[in-house]
């Protein structure tokens, strides 16, 4: 199951490991185009690559590895470079915006010399298989054949959602939860304040809406009670995230709770009501009304994006 290799599947396959995590999928998985076109070209990059692919991780440290082996990224400055690049998806990141996310409002009066020196320093340690390029007014970055978490991240929250959008819950959870397998704890952990300030809330979100995706598939498959712990923390860290709140109350009514779940309702009609001084919204209000009337067929679905969302480094 996916959720008991963690990250290491990927990095198997992607080391030239046969046995590593596409051929550890359930067949239903991998049948007839199940991982979609993704999984040939894994494949074909693992033969190009004999083994040897260039690993860059943001979610979670900064970090870059090769052959399992880690590359020493010292200094925050040259750890907060690559997120930027990385995060600026191959386009062009001005040298005023790198001289922002690296010292702020206050840059050195050397500032080009030392961005310069940083580029230099990366290149050293990425090349050959990644490139970093110059192109006024700035850099980017071309990562070729690299695994990249946060693309990763992506790709397998995308199949979960298309999944779940499907029906096929069982599939969707498993997909999704690879996809939160890849987090390493807080992303840009050792990158400056400029870029976690600046980028670290659109990572988070896009955490929280596959862990929303998750937890729908999984009280779609009955896993009720197991949910509640996990729900009742995520309340407790975004009590505003209705949705967090109207599956928790699923979870409870399924599990034979029903007080407790209109309990968590009115929490949240107070906490919404003496903190911002508005109302539940909808779906909230209609998981209220399902679990008064007993009818758990009245709980909202997730309102699934008709497209995924990318991650794109914002520019001034």
């Amino acid at each position: 199951m996916l959720d008991t290799i963690g990250n290491h599947g990927w990095y198997d396959v992607h080391s030239g490991v046969e046995c590593g995590f596409l051929s550890r999928l359930p067949s239903r998985l991998r049948a007839c185009g199940k991982c979609d076109e993704n999984a040939e070209i894994t494949r074909s990059r693992v033969r190009r690559r004999s083994g040897n692919v260039m690993k860059l991780r943001i979610l979670g440290p900064v970090a870059a590895a090769r052959n399992d082996g880690a590359l020493a990224l010292p200094g925050r400055k040259l750890q907060t470079m690559l997120a930027a690049l990385l995060l600026a998806r191959g386009q062009v990141l001005s040298d005023d915006r790198l001289s922002f996310l690296l010292w702020g409002w206050n840059p050195p009066t050397t500032v080009d010399a030392q961005i310069y020196t940083y580029i230099s320093r990366l290149r050293k340690r990425l090349s050959p298989d990644v490139d970093v390029i110059r192109q006024p007014p700035g850099y980017r970055i071309d990562t070729k054949d690299a695994w990249v978490d946060l693309e990763m991240f992506e790709q397998l929250t995308d199949r979960g959602r298309r999944r779940l959008a499907a029906g096929l819950f069982d599939e969707a959870s498993e997909l999704l939860r690879a996809a939160l397998d890849l987090w390493r704890g807080s992303a840009l952990t050792n990158a400056t304040e400029y870029l976690a300030e600046a980028e670290l809330p659109v990572l988070e979100e896009a955490w929280t809406t596959a862990t929303e995706y998750r937890i729908d598939a999984d009280l779609a498959l009955g896993r009720y009670r197991t949910l509640i712990p996990e729900l009742i923390g995520l309340v407790g860290r975004f009590p505003f995230r209705e949705r967090f709140r109207v599956q928790l109350m699923a979870a409870m009514y399924q599990s034979g709770r029903q007080v407790d779940a209109l309990a968590v309702y009115e929490k949240g009609r107070l906490l919404l009501a003496e903190e911002l001084g508005v109302d539940p919204g909808p779906d909230l209000v209609r998981a209220f009304h399902a679990v008064l009337d007993a009818d758990p067929g009245l709980f909202p679905l997730l309102a699934l994006p008709s497209e995924p969302t990318s991650i794109v480094l914002r520019n001034p």
